[in-house]
């Protein structure tokens, strides 16, 4: 079973400035990693959009309903 998730905890003093001073700087991402990402994300979207066009097909094929899924 899962455990409770604890209470975020409230920053003071010099904890606080080094929180705000980390989150102000920028971490840009290199070239070759962003190319990859969006690579990745755009082979996805099309896996996504073929599945659904397949699905679609189907229920267009059965009369609104997808046999291979359960729609109860």
């Amino acid at each position: 079973m899962a455990r409770e998730i604890r209470e975020t905890p409230i920053l003071f003093g010099e904890d606080a400035r080094r929180f705000l001073a980390r989150m102000e700087e920028r971490h840009p991402e290199p070239p070759e990693i962003r190319a990859r990402r969006l690579r990745n994300y755009e082979f996805m979207k099309k896996a996504y959009e073929h599945g659904m066009a397949a699905k679609r097909a189907r229920e267009a094929a059965n009369g609104g309903i997808d046999p291979w899924f359960d729609n109860a």
